[in-house]
């Protein structure tokens, strides 16, 4: 049993250490779907931010003493998309939000777009709120059905930080949706994180299936009938100019950029940047549900697999490519936590998680235990301990809800060299 290989190795509290991760990811989640507090707390966390620091009194030759600012990243990002808001085109009577998990998102509207006569909120996740305003009308389904909804009765559709934490098929619903309940000339507005960059910085949000590219959703939104009319970027994470990566904690300085013309600089390279933007038009071309299909199709087949291979790796570790992809080396003697995460949801059904190894020639007995964990607290689904024998170690899960924060993880028993892929393959049977 691997509770009884921990309980000998002393690797629990290893383990317990380094999933802490995923209780901060949940809490630290961005949008309508888990912000990390109502926007006045998170602002008041700001302000305490930048409060000046004491100083002695000046002489009038004496340069202020500055406190150095310290950022909030979910601040930086959430008043960064506040100001996308207040951009957005006025004068909408009927607006409908996709995702909006409490009061707190119709006074952020109220606060930055503006009042609108009547505001539309669809949510499937979270409980109506009690005392919503007069001006809201909250409705219980998904973001790809929108029946409640008349075809061509709104002004303005605004669906933020959500596109991420759908499946295929309701990224496809919503986006055909979207283009029916519009009036000729709407506007929908959609604000995403980049897997450009998510992709690069090995980023993960439990909640989030995969993210889009900029060129994808521009591809996406054209193929739904909309004309694309303001593309941004917020919280540039990659030099335009040399590709090179910046740091995404804003408090990490960096030798060529500051904080602030990261912020600048992002509205113009949404491709560069963590987040995109987009705002589009509704035309007269009829959605093209096939194509549409078959883009979201080929962008699963590669964001997928990728999205498994966002592990995280004990320090010290090497990494080697071969072909085919990278390995893990564990060198003899090391004993604890190769990698976990990523981090991802398990839809209900059946899957399959297949990891590979490699022992070296001497060592023998189990060297590794593999499991399949999910949730804030890392819930063992199954495990299997590794043996000298094995090359390929599939787990079997079946998950009677939909799960968040799945992870795949591989802990050595210090027993032995080996090398493990770091990729767990992920084969869904859905019921």
């Amino acid at each position: 049993m691997v509770s009884m290989a921990f309980k000998h190795l002393g690797h629990a509290q290893v383990l317990r250490t380094s999933l802490k991760s995923v209780s901060n990811l949940v809490r630290s989640g961005l949008g309508t779907h888990g912000l990390a507090a109502r926007p006045s707390a998170v602002e008041a966390k700001l302000d305490a931010a930048l409060a000046p620091a004491p100083s002695a009194a000046l002489t009038p030759n004496t340069p202020p003493v500055i406190a150095p600012t310290l950022f909030d990243t979910n601040v930086l990002l959430h008043q960064s998309r506040s100001a996308f808001l207040r951009e957005m085109p006025e004068g909408a009577q009927r607006l409908l939000s996709v995702g909006c998990a409490g009061n707190w998102y119709f006074d952020w509207i109220d606060g930055t777009y503006g009042h609108v006569a009547e505001h539309l909120g669809i949510e499937f996740y979270a409980l109506r709120p009690d005392n919503l305003p007069s001006n809201v009308t909250w409705i219980a389904n998904t973001a790809s059905n929108m029946s409640a909804v008349a075809s061509a009765s709104c002004d303005m559709v605004f669906s933020g930080q959500n596109l991420e934490h759908l499946w295929a098929d309701e990224v496809a619903g919503f986006l055909i949706e979207a283009a029916r309940v519009l009036k000729p000339g709407g506007i929908l507005a959609v604000d995403s994180p980049n897997r450009d960059i998510t992709r690069e910085l090995n980023w993960s949000h439990p909640e989030h299936t995969v993210e889009f590219t900029v060129p994808e959703i521009h591809k996406l939104l054209e193929l739904s009938g909309f004309d694309v009319t303001k593309s941004g970027g917020i919280w540039l994470n990659r030099d335009p100019r040399t590709g090179r990566l910046l740091p995404h904690d804003p408090n990490v300085s960096d030798t060529e950029w500051s904080a602030i013309e990261r912020l600048i600089a992002a509205r113009i390279h949404p491709e560069h940047s963590f987040i995109w933007w987009l705002e589009g038009r509704r035309s007269s071309r009829t959605p093209d549900s096939v194509a549409i299909d078959a883009l979201l199709t080929r962008i699963y087949e590669v964001a997928w697999p990728e999205r498994t291979r966002r592990l995280k790796l004990a320090p010290g570790l090497a990494i080697e490519p071969r072909p085919g992809g990278d390995w893990v080396v564990v060198p003899p003697g090391h004993a604890g936590i190769v990698f976990y995460g990523p981090y991802m949801p398990l839809r209900k059904g059946r899957h399959q998680a297949t990891f590979e190894v490699q022992p070296d020639t001497n060592t023998s007995g189990t060297f590794a235990i593999c499991d399949v964990a999910a949730g804030a607290e890392g819930r063992i689904l199954t495990s299997r301990e590794v043996s000298s024998g094995m090359r390929s170690i599939t787990l079997n899960i079946t998950a009677p809800e939909l799960i968040f924060g799945g992870q795949f993880r591989c802990v050595s028993t210090g027993r032995g060299g080996f090398a493990v892929r770091r990729q767990v393959s992920l084969v869904e049977s859905l019921d």
